[in-house]
């Protein structure tokens, strides 16, 4: 935290800075208007603070603009309040970024068909800023990334574009996000915050800014710091999570039930944290931010072993998944060479519209690559594209669509799903997420994970 004799000891425009973060009079600009950068402008404008939301998308910024929600953590009600009285409001313009006095960049930061980092987005957010600011803009990102990124690879972009100098015309920052997409509890507003500025003006500005929309801030020393926080929170959620499925792959051939295990191993009030085996990983983290962290790791001529054999493990999980589907039918003298299956649930985790990364697409792709005829359903999600840039869409659930399919497939548990009804109705049941609870393993007609 900031001291009395620092902020003293601290240029004019700083002090101005915070001045205008006090009295609400700051405009804060939000870089990319999806599952981050909406929820977040709608927590600034709650505040009586004017936003601005740049996004290239021009469905987006039409929605945005009229009031019209497409992000499930945001409230209908809130969205239509601050853009009704005009504190949020979308553009594709990118000059009207010297209009505001914090860049907050919220882009999206995907890896390249060979798993390498793609900081395309990233990089042309900072050519755009660069070009457009004012001296005295205050600049955070939260994308996902590799750590040094704010030091080594957006500072040299931001200071080439504007002429400016780092420090003393402009303060950089890095604050991961950390949306939970569907998460009941937890949202924008509470969620703690990682907050990394570098140097000391620049922390304190990000305090003061983010401490306006957010409860609870967490500073750390520098940008690479918070970097890491990130990757290695995700990290830990990979390694665990590829272990458990590796333990859930053992456990049905040697006839024990994964998920009795999980649970009885639950009863342990200290040591242990339950993780649940799955067809793969998805979202936009934790199936990524592990090479990210590969990348850089290889710059230092360091090998992260555990993480690879994680990484590898998570891989194949779908092409595994896909030989569960072949033995399931097998087992009822069926080949996947013509088989008819339906997938319920595309969505990388339950009650949630957010198909990224999701391994039930990997899963659908091997499937039909087998010569079975593919068929999803999912409430959330009338269309999808896969990797290859195929169109998927859902079909309509019905007593007849259960009936006719070959198998069944549970790729993502969705509270709304009927599971008992479907389980009666459904020749074969393939049970990838635990739905079926009264199988303990296997039954003739209900095969799980």
């Amino acid at each position: 935290m900031l001291h009395k004799e620092n902020f003293d000891n601290m240029n004019d425009s700083v002090k101005q800075f915070l001045k205008r973060i006090e009295d609400n009079s700051c405009v804060i600009g939000i870089i990319g208007l999806g599952y981050v950068g909406l929820p977040l402008a709608v927590s600034f404008a709650k505040k009586s603070i004017r936003v601005i939301g740049f996004e290239k998308s021009i469905v987006k910024v039409s929605k945005v603009n009229e009031a019209k929600n497409y992000i499930a953590d945001v409230q209908d009600d809130d969205l239509v309040t601050v853009v009704s009285e005009k504190r949020l409001f979308a553009t594709s313009d990118f000059k009207l970024i010297k209009e505001c006095d914090a860049i907050i960049i919220c882009v999206p930061t995907p890896l390249d068909r060979f798993k390498k980092p793609d900081m395309s987005f990233i990089e042309s957010a900072c050519v755009e800023v660069g070009r457009n600011m004012k001296a005295g803009t205050f600049i955070s990102l939260e994308s996902t990334t590799y750590p040094t990124t704010t030091e080594e690879f957006m500072k040299p972009i931001i200071e080439r574009e504007s002429g400016l100098k780092e420090g003393s015309d402009f303060w950089l920052c890095f604050s991961p996000e950390r949306v939970d997409p569907g998460n009941k509890t937890y949202k924008t507003e509470n969620t703690p915050k990682v907050v990394g500025g570098l140097g000391e003006e620049a922390q304190a500005i990000a305090m003061a800014l983010y401490g306006k929309a957010i409860q609870n801030l967490y500073p750390v020393s520098s940008p690479r710091v918070a970097e890491m926080v990130k990757i290695l929170e995700n990290t830990y959620r990979l390694v665990n999570i590829s272990l458990i499925n590796e333990l859930a792959l053992l456990s049905g051939k040697m006839d024990i039930n994964i998920w009795e295990v999980i649970e009885a191993a639950k009863s342990k009030p200290y040591g242990f944290q339950a993780f649940y085996p799955g067809p793969g990983i998805g979202g936009h983290c934790i199936p990524l931010d592990p090479f990210y962290l590969e990348y850089i790791a290889k710059g230092y001529n360091f090998d992260l072993t555990m993480i690879d054999a994680a990484g590898r493990i998570n891989t194949l999980m779908p092409y595994r998944m896909m030989n569960k589907i072949s033995y399931a039918l097998n087992r009822q003298k069926k080949a996947m060479n013509g088989a008819k299956v339906l997938f319920l649930g595309v969505a990388y985790k339950p009650d949630i519209d957010d198909a990224r990364e999701s391994p039930a697409l990997l899963v659908m792709e091997q499937v039909a690559r087998k010569g079975a005829e593919v068929l999803y359903y999912d409430p959330f999600i009338p269309e999808v594209i896969d990797e290859n840039g195929k169109k998927w869409i859902s079909t309509q659930l019905s007593d007849d669509l259960i009936g006719s399919v070959d198998c069944v497939v549970f790729t993502t548990n969705h509270s709304c799903f009927d599971v008992d009804h479907i389980v009666e109705k459904a020749k074969l049941v393939v049970d990838m997420r635990n739905a079926v609870k009264s199988v303990r393993i296997e039954d003739g007609e209900v095969f799980k994970l």
